[in-house]
């Protein structure tokens, strides 16, 4: 099981700008291209040339199917697809091509990631803590020491992260 620091912090909300407070995860770093290769090589034995062309030619790959509207399922991670924003029409003449705003990617995390993210000790024993920082945030250790707990062992408390659903339509993408 693995442990997640959450923090919480006071943010206006909605139109009325309403104060609430909000708890998001800590996200430590950003993991580059450069570093999931090394760290697939590794942990393979397979040379980092092979993983990073293998790499490249799948992104080039998902690249191309994603815009031209495929779904692409990565096996348990989850599915990359294409979304539309557009503007509601009363009439079916209205609606259409013209009537789409702008066009994303979005991801669908799969049962199983969420399923390890639902079993991941994040809300057991909260304490708040008061932080230093002028912005009136607290820290809140779930079960966790505030290092980092990826297999990199590099990381910095910054960031958040987002949630989304695996069939419920919770996209982790703005758009």
């Amino acid at each position: 099981m693995s442990l997640i620091k959450v923090k919480t912090r006071l943010a206006t909300i909605g139109f009325n700008k309403t104060q609430k407070y909000v708890t998001s995860p800590v996200r430590y770093s950003n993991i580059t291209v450069d570093d999931l290769i090394k760290f697939a090589s590794e942990n393979s034995g397979i040379s980092k040339a092979n993983i990073s062309a293998s790499f490249f030619a799948i992104q080039q790959q998902i690249e191309q199917f994603v815009c031209n509207g495929h779904g692409i399922v990565l096996g348990n991670l989850g599915t990359f697809y294409i979304s539309t924003r557009c503007k509601a029409a009363d009439e079916v003449k209205d609606a259409g091509a013209s009537s789409v705003k702008n066009l994303a990617v979005r991801f669908r995390q799969s049962k199983k990631l969420r399923t390890l993210l639902n079993n991941n000790t994040l809300l057991e024993g909260i304490e708040f803590e008061k932080d230093n920082e002028e912005d009136d945030q607290t820290d809140t250790p779930s079960g966790g020491n505030g290092e980092d707990n990826t297999s990199s062992g590099q990381g910095n408390d910054s960031g958040q992260g987002s949630g989304s659903d695996e069939q419920g339509g919770g996209d982790s993408g703005i758009g």
